[in-house]
């Protein structure tokens, strides 16, 4: 918030992952700009929460950045590109785009990538989108090719991990974020495979803050419920447990 006026709003469409409880739906995160509105990955269910939870058209997107290719974070996709009336650019590493043009040609829906602008990335790459507008990603630690990302909008920092285990080169980027958005998939119990599944054990939440120091931090992609968090050992960041249609100001 600067002088009283909000200039960037997140907005949770969905906070859950395929596993979860389906009413938290499917990963995706909206973040409005003063001129630019970018989507955060597109899970199955994306637009309808677009149109439930916001106060923009889908035809309002300037963005949608993809952190990888499971179908958690982009099946949204396809049912967007259906009611897009301009092309909207997309950003992602090379597989990750290689597989929604895979996608829409499975769903025989082809000519709507035409409503799809590519643009790729590479980890460790940066980008400018625009005035106001810069994106930093790093190689997420998954199992398939992934990034996490660093997004920053009109001077609001928002890091943002996509799937990925523990990750401190992610951590080092997102330090002093005005939010950080992580993902904790894996139950304290099933701590020892949170490497090998390539998602954050909840066990690893306390660190994460320690270590990057945001001024929020909101966790996501639940394994099956919301999970019992706090930051009693840590000073001077603010907790967010987020639902869908959650939003934050800045």
């Amino acid at each position: 918030m600067y002088s009283g006026i909000c200039l960037v709003e997140v907005v949770f469409l969905g906070v859950g992952g395929w596993l979860s409880n389906p009413l938290y739906g499917q990963s995706s995160v909206l973040v409005l700009g003063s001129d630019k509105n970018i989507l955060l990955d597109a899970g199955e269910g994306t637009l309808e929460k677009l149109t439930k939870c916001s106060r923009i058209d889908v035809n309002d997107l300037d963005y949608i950045i993809l952190t990888h290719s499971h179908g958690d974070h982009v099946l949204g996709l396809p049912t967007i590109a259906q009611h897009l009336r301009r092309p909207v650019k997309v950003v992602g590493l090379r597989e990750t785009l290689g597989d929604l043009r895979k996608i829409f040609e499975a769903l025989h829906i082809e000519n709507k990538l035409q409503q799809l602008t590519f643009l790729e990335i590479l980890p460790g790459g940066s980008e400018e989108l625009g005035e106001g507008l810069k994106l930093k990603c790093v190689k997420a630690k998954h199992v398939i090719p992934a990034i996490s990302v660093l997004l920053e909008v009109d001077g609001v920092k928002i890091a943002y991990s996509g799937d990925t285990s523990y990750n401190p080169e992610f951590l080092s980027v997102a330090e002093n974020a005005d939010l950080l958005i992580h993902e904790f998939s894996v139950p304290r119990e099933m701590q020892e495979l949170a490497e090998v599944l390539g998602h954050t054990a909840l066990t690893d939440f306390e660190r994460i803050v320690k270590l990057s120091k945001p001024k929020r931090v909101a966790p996501v992609h639940y394994y099956l419920e919301a999970p019992k968090l706090s930051l009693s050992s840590v000073e001077n960041v603010e907790l967010v447990i987020p639902t869908p249609c959650s939003k934050l100001s800045f």
